[in-house]
């Protein structure tokens, strides 16, 4: 082995080497368990069913490097082929041969910079090295995992399954619906031609974004907080939208215990149709208010005036003041904007209002929780998406959009953890018998183990179980550390 105390100028690099080495070990030791584990399976596979065909290199990236092991390759007798191993190990993931440990390490980072500043510090801070594309790669299968979950979620509505209901029970359920404006580019964008030319711009387009939660919870600090938030977002019809929308709040809430149902949106169609659907009371979104008032009136003294009579909850007085000072400018871009504001506070007369102002009386809230303004998506909310994927000047595919933006959502309310691998799934059989544990596991051809071996605790006997613990006794199950093929 060579010495890793020479040739190191100071501590950084020393330990740097040491991590590599590392990497290196725990590379060869999931390369051995994996073909170990593969043997098993074959042992014990269905043989009727599960015909061997040949054995098959593979390579898998993981938070460590690159796992090269083979396994065994079988055709079906019901049709088809398969690698057993790969389905017991949950490597057959739907990230292609990238583990879910790393696969997930690249989402996070991926949802806080670039898909350039993200290979970057997956290949630093981890024995992998991956480029900028193999990161987008990952990010657009985990969005479509995500994607099959949704439907998988809507089939289960459609028949009427209870399994996948959540449990958060609360009598009141608040909800905001907004809509955020995204740069696009092509889907496939084109080849570089004798003529450079500057690439059309094909503008930006609204994505529906939209979060529910059962109230307000105060901190230690005094400051409030929304509590058992889930947000959504997603291109497509409104109706669509909505409808995945309500799909995820059965998976969150118990809905039958629901009595009042409140949604606060700017007072587009879809969000109309979304509060109608959904026997909702809808309001006026306040922050669009203020928004619409400082974009229409230039004048600070009138904007006064405008917001004064919207403080008294007096909608003809706004009215009032914003067509006498639409007729009195001599400006034609002043009265057209003034004109414009009329008509939006016009139309929306009968959501005016906000429901404490309408004296609309809701149930108790639960302990500890208090029913306040709503409208909190702007800005606050809409800055989940709109940090990561319109602040930094990016422009995006619908389809690669839709996907991160989903993404941050789960990320920043619910978790992964919530969102996948949680709905129940059609019943299916093994395929193998599940391999015997260290004590059941005949004895090795030749001399066996020693009986130091034999008597020695195995390691992590006490400690908490995590995966990659349980991968080392598994291994050292079959065969002692003094045994394992391990080369520098």
């Amino acid at each position: 082995m060579t010495n890793i105390t020479e040739g190191h100028p100071n501590f950084k690099t020393f330990e740097r080497t040491v991590f590599d080495i590392m990497c290196t070990i725990a590379c060869q030791l999931m390369s051995y368990y994996l073909e170990m584990r593969d043997k098993s399976i074959m042992a014990m596979r269905d043989t009727k069913e599960y015909r061997f065909i040949d054995r098959r290199e593979a390579t898998i990236k993981t938070l460590m490097g690159e796992v090269r092991y083979n396994r065994g390759y079988y055709r079906r007798t019901s049709g088809g082929y398969i690698f057993l191993l790969d389905v017991a190990m949950g490597i057959d993931n739907n990230y292609g041969l990238v583990s879910e440990n790393l696969a997930e390490q690249i989402i996070v980072e991926s949802t806080e910079k670039s898909f350039r500043k993200t290979a970057a510090g997956i290949s630093n801070n981890t024995g992998q090295i991956i480029s900028a594309m193999g990161a987008w790669n990952v990010v657009q299968k985990y969005g479509k995992n995500i994607e099959q979950q949704e439907l998988r979620l809507q089939e289960l509505d459609r028949n009427e399954s209870t399994g996948h209901l959540g449990n958060i029970s609360t009598p009141v359920l608040f909800s905001e619906y907004d809509d955020v404006w995204l740069s696009r580019q092509p889907e496939k964008r084109h080849k570089k031609s004798d003529k450079e030319e500057k690439p059309k711009k094909i503008g930006k387009k609204p994505m529906h974004v939209g979060i529910a939660y059962t109230g307000w919870e105060q901190s230690k600090d005094g400051r409030y907080s929304t509590t058992d938030k889930i947000a959504y977002a997603s291109y497509g019809k409104a109706s669509v939208f909505v409808s995945v929308f309500e799909s995820l709040l059965r998976q969150q809430f118990d809905m039958d215990v629901v009595d009042q149902r409140l949604i606060n949106g700017d007072g587009e169609s879809w969000i109309r149709t979304a509060a109608e659907e959904t026997d909702s009371i809808l309001q006026l979104d306040p922050y669009h208010k203020g928004q619409a008032v400082v974009k229409a009136v230039k004048d600070k003294s009138d904007r006064q005036l405008i917001n004064a009579a919207i403080s008294e909850n007096d909608v003809e007085k706004t009215l009032a003041i914003i067509g006498a000072l639409a007729s009195t400018t001599t400006e034609v871009k002043t009265q057209e904007k003034l004109e414009k504001l009329y008509e939006y506070f016009d139309n929306n007369k009968d959501i005016f209002l906000t429901w404490q102002e309408r004296g609309v009386e809701l149930p108790a809230p639960p302990e500890g929780i208090s029913y306040r303004n709503m409208g909190v998506m702007e800005p606050n909310n809409c800055s989940l998406i709109t940090q990561r994927m319109k602040h930094r000047k990016g422009s995006w595919t619908e389809k690669g959009a839709d996907r991160m933006a989903k993404i941050l959502c789960i990320k920043n309310t619910i978790g992964f953890n919530v969102m996948l691998g949680t709905l129940p799934e059609p019943d299916s059989t093994k395929a193998w018998i599940e391999p015997l544990s260290a004590a059941q596991t005949p004895k090795h051809d030749g001399k066996g183990y020693g009986a130091d071996w034999l008597q020695a605790p195995m390691p992590f006997e006490q400690a908490f179980k995590t995966n990659g613990r349980d991968a080392i006794r598994g291994m050292l199950g079959m065969r002692p550390l003094s045994e394992l093929p391990i080369a520098f």
